[in-house]
């Protein structure tokens, strides 16, 4: 297990700026706060003390493995990226981590779902958290750090597989700080610009909590609310969360609403596949990952 240099001391300070939902004031078993209450029977996974390559439940793409490491009293893991030729064009640097909270296997896509791709405890209204670090932008353009949910595992030979949506948190430029975006057929992207609520971006060596609240109100299943939580100050002295999320950007998806040149079909159903991706940068550190079934707020 590495060491390097002990994270600061930081207060430990909850400051939520919250749009929509009032959040929960549960804690799950790695203290992460909840910030919509979990539902009863729901799907849930979070890593706690396993380990992400021996334990069936996640996964990693183009072969790779997780090292373990320490800073102080934070444990976390590194993974260092892959070098590709992106089936949309182009060559870069990427790194991915898969959580599968409903077991099974993939049996739908988004043409074909049921209202899930693998079963119905597929996650759907949710909440998906990690704590990420990126070190040494490799290649900029591409550079950013995403959230993927809904979805299934996607390759050239069965695109719609794919099927999923996701909200990205990246260092600015063409792109933008933040982002919401559909793949839905794999390597097609719609991608929609949103602006940040909040003055910050993403730095090398840094550390942040990303939180993806998606959900549904109750009647209204044609409208899937997506909000991107940040916590920019996330752990405390002791290492632990410190839970102090604020919302960085939002993106209503409505069905019939184009987000792009390929997709107006709102993205709602439970996803079997739920991804951390970094791209562009030489490594990812990442602690406390999970997601799980969320209550959706009322309107």
């Amino acid at each position: 297990m590495r060491t390097t240099t002990p994270l600061p001391t930081l207060a430990l300070l909850c400051l939520l700026t919250l749009s929509g939902p009032a959040p929960a004031t549960e804690l799950d078993a790695q203290g992460v706060q909840m910030l919509l209450p979990a539902q009863a029977g729901g799907s849930a996974l979070a890593l706690g003390t396993q380990d992400p390559n021996t334990d069936t439940r996640f996964g990693f793409d183009y072969k790779a493995s997780a090292t373990a490491a320490q800073e102080g009293p934070l444990r976390y893991w590194n993974l260092q990226a892959t070098p590709l030729t992106y089936s949309s064009g182009g060559k870069g640097f990427t790194a991915r981590l898969h959580l599968r909270a409903s077991g099974g296997k993939q049996q739908f896509n988004w043409k074909t779902q049921q209202g899930y791709l693998s079963s119905p405890q597929d996650v759907r209204n949710q909440e998906f958290t990690v704590y990420v670090r990126v070190h040494e932008p490799l290649t900029p353009v591409n550079a950013q750090v995403t959230l993927k949910i809904r979805g299934g595992h996607h390759s050239a030979k069965d695109g719609d597989a794919a099927s999923c949506t996701m909200m990205t948190f990246g260092p600015g430029g063409a792109s933008g700080i933040t982002r919401f975006a559909k793949e839905l057929t794999h390597p097609l992207y719609d991608y929609v610009v949103l602006a940040p609520q909040l003055d910050t971006r993403l730095a090398d060596n840094t550390w942040y909590g990303l939180k993806l609240l998606s959900y549904s109100h109750p009647g209204t299943p044609l409208q899937v609310v997506n909000q991107l939580y940040i916590d920019t100050t996330p752990f405390d002295a002791q290492g632990r969360p410190a839970n102090r999320w604020q919302l960085l950007s939002e993106y209503t998806d409505v069905q019939g609403k184009r987000t792009g040149r390929h997709y107006d079909t709102v993205t709602n159903w439970g996803g079997w596949q739920t991804t951390l991706r970094m791209d562009g940068y030489r490594s990812l550190d990442f602690a406390y990952p999970s997601v799980r079934e969320a209550q959706a707020p009322a309107p």
